[in-house]
């Protein structure tokens, strides 16, 4: 039976071009199937890459990085009421600011100067099994022996073979607005926004790129739908609060997988493998939140993986994808942050406690006459949630 390529890549993003890249440096023939006009035309992102895995595929010294991320900021707010704090690390060269637009083109262009083959405007709209993996597209049958699933959190060929259903549960709504304001800050800030979409479970971000500012939230998709809340409305709450002015160069809103460790779906099948946001690959641990470097750390483990599983001579035995995964980073962090996870889905965390903190706060800087103990005032405020403090603490342990 003949093939159209060793392996086929569906999706032209950062998982399919760093598997597209890692496959073809392994010798196979590849081909990679991206639905947009270009690399980065379908895609979005908050706008935030830590860049430790892209190193590992490519010399980045002509990357089209926005900043540096200099400055780690969290901003709390609790009505008219705001807790902020920051950090600086002004040599950090960590992770960068960056527009999608203009940076998958850029690893687009690398991959193709390496050999690799991409087929723009391809649709591929169902997979089925045939000694292999065909994908019905826009252009015609395509088989191979395997499949590089890459193709975002919606898994598209995984549903087309009955692998995956989605589920509100499970995925979160992003939007995202860049903005062109009077004046841009000379440092690269990223802003964790807590008590920003008026207790829907989620939160907001901004990151200072050249000469914009992308400004985004993010929330549970159940909990839009139960508040009845429209996601266009959400990153326009977010700039009014912040009284951000400018002009809006570009909105945008997608789906972002939510799952955690202990809820990742299967991460491949026979002739597949699984990468990126497809295979539900996020971290929030309430210090960072990491999706990119995830989707190039398990597109270059899936293009070392298809090598080895062509050699072995079966390639509907793929379970050593998974093996080399979790040999690697990207499931070592998210054990890792599995815990901390478990928390970001507390409603305590995005409603009772940023009162909490404020009404502390507000009341340890107040002098009426009536000065109480840290410790009593803060039990006072957790009882008036009808929380106990060893719940609070239960919870504060997750994140340790």
């Amino acid at each position: 039976m003949s093939y159209d390529a060793d392996v086929i890549v569906v999706g032209g993003g950062l998982a399919g071009l760093s598997a597209a890249i890692q496959a073809n440096r392994e010798g196979l023939s590849t081909l990679v199937l991206e639905r947009g006009e270009y690399s980065g035309a379908k895609n979005v992102s908050g706008g935030r890459m830590y860049v430790h895995a892209l190193k590992e595929l490519v010399n980045i010294e002509d990357a089209p990085f926005e900043k540096p991320i200099t400055k780690e900021t969290y901003v709390i707010s609790c009505g008219t009421r705001r807790v902020t704090f920051s950090f600086s690390d002004p040599e950090s060269r960590n992770s960068y600011s960056v527009l999608r637009a203009k940076f998958d083109p850029w690893l687009a262009k690398k991959a193709e100067e390496e050999g690799v083959i991409i087929s723009y405007e391809t649709l591929v709209s169902g997979a089925m099994r045939d000694n292999g993996i065909t994908l019905r597209t826009n252009r015609g049958d395509l088989r191979a022996k395997i499949v590089i699933e890459a193709d975002g959190v919606t898994a598209g060929v995984s549903r087309y073979l009955g692998l995956r259903n989605l589920s509100p549960d499970s995925l979160m709504l992003g939007v995202k607005e860049v903005i062109k304001p009077d004046v841009i800050s000379d440092e690269g800030e990223a802003k964790v926004l807590v008590g920003f979409v008026d207790g829907l479970l989620g939160g907001a971000f901004s990151y200072v790129n050249k000469d914009t500012i992308s400004l985004g939230a993010t929330v549970k998709v159940n909990s839009l739908q139960s508040e009845r809340v429209l996601a266009r409305d959400l990153v326009e709450l977010v700039r009014e609060k912040l009284g951000i002015e400018g002009d809006i160069l570009e909105y945008s809103a997608h789906l972002i997988p939510y799952y955690g460790y202990d809820k990742l779906p299967p991460v491949y099948a026979p002739n597949l493998l699984i990468t990126g946001d497809a295979a539900g690959l996020l971290i929030n641990d309430g210090f960072v939140i990491r999706g990119m470097d995830l989707a190039i750390g398990s597109g270059m483990i899936a293009g070392r993986a298809a090598k080895k599983i062509l050699d072995q001579g079966d390639p509907t035995k793929t379970q050593v994808y998974e093996e080399m995964l979790n040999d690697s980073f990207v499931m070592k962090d998210m054990i890792i942050a599995r815990r901390a996870f478990s928390l970001m889905n507390n409603e305590r965390l995005f409603n009772a406690y940023p009162e909490i903190l404020c009404s502390v706060l507000s009341r340890m800087f107040t002098v009426s006459g009536n000065r109480q103990r840290l410790l009593n005032v803060l039990i006072e405020e957790i009882k008036k949630r009808d929380l106990t403090l060893t719940e609070t603490v239960k919870d504060l342990m997750e994140v340790l």
